[in-house]
């Protein structure tokens, strides 16, 4: 892992896509070995994007090396820089916020005792350092950065605590109000109109149910409000996201289950964080939206839709269970809207020859197995929108099928058109789009495979762990990982290459 390596930084325009939506101008490249870890990357919108990562060497005092690249939309590199880190801090997370970039170290394997930042800036390109002198050694889940601050989540002892440093001030204080054993963290939110940090938590009441509360801050630590948002009847608010909107409002949006169960969902809850009466929160039952059915075979699906319809005939309850991961609600066009993606947990057996006599305790041959996680895997996506009171306007879905990963996180994004929106999704080094209008299908599920350096270049193996999409700015993207590339014909480029790559996606 500790091997020297050349830097090989290749940048190529590509020509326009076939399918007129999608086009790949760019791909930046950088050749790496065997034994080297791939980089992290932090998008800065349209100040390009942060690439950063551990060096293989060390100083002579034994400290790591870190190696930050910036690169501008173009995929043109505008500064290249070394940091050196005390060999007592260790990586522990990054963010950025308006024009700036800050990655966090933590002293401590487990629980952080000072941290460390580094912010960097992109008016300057220059960094500056500051030393949080903890006094809370906090088991560290949650980080982001608003204006001159940043705001730490985690737990202490298995309860929920908040941490906020201050770079103006050059102070840290513990956020009042979290330190409770029947309250975990759900979101902390930075990307608002205003000038305030939202932290979300999912609460146990004493009737067994859960509820969610939205607590604000500004960026000295000071209470702005606080709202708790319980259920109706035998419910409970499972998770939640929130959008911040000039013309609406404070909106909270996530899923419902029934009174103890959490893991499962049965619906889309929106509530209005301003109404004041009973009625701000607005249920959605997943069997009553209009399209979440559509990745299902056909005739599986007409099977549940004649289900739901005899159901409501006779009054009955609808109980449809999902495991829904919710992305952050984006505003577009005076909707919000929210995706969803349904998964499920998998789980491998792993056998062994050998185990233990209980009477003898010598090894003996039994044929031992048991269940290992094996991942999530995803089904499809669901994109609700609704206005600024929370009433559903439409809905819409996206078939995944393919997709597995270790971590739950966000694979489908969309791209606004004047009239439609293209949802797409990376896997395998194939785009998998799909065109709506609306609750409308506008063009089906089809596939583009990312667009390699050179026009000889033959791809020999992906490493699919390492692959995935993010959205940049507007309906720009950037796609990423590493690939084996043969190159049989071109005389200037090496035989056989391994390369970290970075693809631009534009749909237009």
């Amino acid at each position: 892992m500790h091997l020297k390596f050349v830097f090989l930084i290749i940048i190529l325009s590509f020509g326009e896509s076939v399918i007129g939506q999608i086009s790949q101008p760019l791909r930046y490249e950088i050749e790496i070995d065997n034994f080297t870890d791939e980089y992290y990357i932090v998008s800065a919108k349209e100040n390009g994007l942060f690439l950063f990562k551990e060096m293989d060497k060390r100083t002579e005092d034994n400290e790591s090396i870190w190696e930050i690249i910036r690169l501008d939309t173009s995929l043109q590199e505008v500064n290249r820089s070394e940091v050196i880190i005390n060999n007592k801090f260790s990586f522990r997370g990054y963010s950025y916020d308006n024009g700036q970039f800050v990655m966090l170290f933590q002293e401590g394997y487990d629980f952080a005792k000072d941290l460390l930042f580094l912010t960097f800036s992109i008016n300057s390109d220059t960094f500056k350092s500051y030393v949080y002198e903890n006094v809370v050694p906090i088991r560290l889940s949650e980080f982001e950065v608003k204006n001159d601050a940043v705001v730490l989540g985690g737990n202490v002892n298995m309860r929920t605590v908040v941490l906020m440093y201050n770079f103006t001030a050059k102070r840290g204080v513990v956020l009042p109000g979290f330190y409770d054993e029947r309250s975990s963290l759900l979101q902390m939110v930075s990307k608002t109109d205003d000038d305030w940090i939202r932290v979300i938590t999912s609460d146990r009441l004493p009737s067994k149910r859960y509820g969610i509360t939205v607590r604000a801050f500004n960026t000295m630590g000071e209470p702005i409000f606080q709202e708790n948002l319980q259920a109706k009847d035998d419910l409970s608010l499972t998770d939640g996201r929130i959008i911040n909107s000039s013309d609406g409002g404070n909106l909270l949006a996530g899923t419902y289950s029934i009174k103890r169960r959490t893991e499962t969902s049965r619906g889309i809850y929106v509530a209005d964080l301003e109404r004041q009466n009973q009625d701000k929160i607005r249920y959605y039952n997943y069997a009553n939206l209009e399209n979440f059915f559509n990745y299902m075979k056909e005739r599986r699906k007409d099977r549940v839709l004649k289900r739901i319809a005899r159901k409501k005939i006779k009054g009955k309850k609808l109980r449809f269970s999902y495991r829904l991961f919710v992305q952050d609600i984006v505003r577009q066009d005076n909707q919000n809207i929210l995706i969803g993606e349904a998964y499920y947990p998998t789980y491998s057996n792993r056998s062994s020859g050998y185990g233990y006599s209980s009477y003898t305790y010598d090894a003996v041959f039994n044929n031992t197995s048991s269940q290992v996680f094996d991942g999530y895997k995803y089904t499809h996506a669901v994109i609700i929108a609704f206005d600024d009171d929370g009433k559903l306007l439409w809905d819409n879905s996206f078939e995944i099928n393919d997709l597995k990963s270790f971590q739950l996180e966000e694979h489908v994004h969309l791209a606004f058109l004047e009239n439609e929106i293209v949802m797409l999704y990376l896997f395998n080094q194939e785009l998998k789009i799909k065109v709506i209008k609306g609750s409308e299908l506008i063009e089906g599920k089809f596939t583009e495979s990312l667009k390699l350096m050179y026009e000889s270049d033959e791809m020999k193996s992906n490493d699919e762990e390492l692959e995935g999409l993010k959205q940049w700015y507007g309906n720009n993207f950037y796609a990423y990982g590493v690939n084996r590339v043969k190159n049989l014909k071109e005389k200037n480029i090496k035989l056989n290459r391994k390369v970290f790559f970075i693809n631009k996606i534009v749909v237009e």
